[in-house]
């Protein structure tokens, strides 16, 4: 298994590389075989280098909370400090993020942190979905966007609705046995009493950043060739049917893949086409699951785990939008 996987990641960077350089000719104008591909190819560049740049800072604040919790948190102080009732130890690891300013790139990396230092995969897995929105930054951004709009009620739902989302699906998914181990960390393991503190940070937090950004532009390249191939107006376009406009709203944040950090005035911008349950949608889905954070979330918890994960999220947020539009709270 670890054969095919090296090679898999080898020919993922050989093709990666080269499709790297038939975009570049192309959009210089060096070759053009197809002109008519030139405009679809620039539009991807555009999109994802725009996708890269928003997600890099937040991904690199991650690794750093990542690698201080790997060197400076000891897994018997975790283990002590958790509640013992599951359920209570699931939400805790969704509130959590509340003291992490990070967006989903930033919190599978911490979350594998935290399970690595002994908390338990539900506990990870709540936090690395509900931080990207429970974080006062988004929460903030969220109240600037929509509170003269729909009210703070909808500020509140946003955060309650995520953490019940994450709270439930991480509670109710059967959890892997053990997480994807991160190279090279034993090999700084070995060598730290010769380094210092700062160095170990920053030593941890480079292997943390370069095995999560393969995930991240894997992601980043599938959000930025669908965007081109479906634009967001074939996906606006069920806003009329009630019955399709919270999945379509759900599709649009997953192709997207807008940081949370900056979401709420996208959503906002959708306000006057979709109806509030769908923007609610929109919301609460796009930061737990997107199509840069699916090949993060199948590098932590493997794709089984991830594909579980990836239909329990989808049915959970669905259904709480779709009833809080019934009962006419949204």
């Amino acid at each position: 298994m670890r054969h095919i996987r090296t090679f898999l990641a080898h020919t993922s960077a050989w093709l990666l590389t080269g499709a790297a350089i038939f975009i570049v000719i192309t959009v210089n104008g060096w070759w053009q075989p197809w002109p008519d591909l030139v405009p679809h190819v620039a539009t991807f560049v555009v999109i994802f280098l725009g996708i890269l740049y928003e997600a890099l800072p937040f991904l690199t604040a991650g690794a750093l909370v990542a690698a201080g919790i790997h060197l400076f948190v000891r897994p018997e102080w975790l283990r002590s400090v958790l509640p013992k009732h599951p359920v209570l130890r699931t939400i805790s690891g969704g509130l959590l993020g509340i003291l992490f300013p990070v967006c989903e790139c930033g919190s599978i990396p911490t979350a594998r942190s935290l399970m690595q230092r002994g908390a338990p995969a539900s506990f990870g897995m709540a936090f690395a979905m509900a931080a990207p929105v429970i974080n006062p930054i988004v929460l903030i951004s969220t109240s600037v966007a929509f509170a003269g709009v729909w009210g703070w009620d909808f500020v509140a739902w946003r955060f309650g609705l995520t953490l019940m989302v994450a709270t439930v699906v991480a509670q109710w998914l059967p959890m892997p046995a053990t997480i994807a181990p991160v190279d090279n960390h034993d090999h700084h393991d070995e060598d730290a009493d010769e380094q210092l503190p700062f160095v170990q940070w920053l030593a941890h937090a480079a292997v943390d950043w370069l095995d999560m950004v393969r995930y991240l532009v894997v992601g980043a390249v599938i959000a930025a060739s669908l965007q081109v191939v479906v634009p967001s107006e074939v996906f606006l376009a069920f806003a009329d049917t009630p019955w399709l406009a919270i999945p379509a709203a759900m599709m649009l944040a997953a192709v997207m893949s807008i940081c949370s950090t900056v979401d709420a005035f996208v959503g906002l911008s959708l306000a006057n086409t979709l109806p509030p349950a769908a923007v609610m949608a929109f919301l609460v889905f796009g930061p737990i699951i997107d199509l840069k954070s699916i090949p993060m979330f199948a590098g932590l918890f493997g794709w089984a785990t991830t594909l579980r994960m990836l239909a329990l999220v989808v049915l959970v947020t669905a259904a709480s939008c779709a009833g809080l539009e019934w009962l006419g709270w949204l």
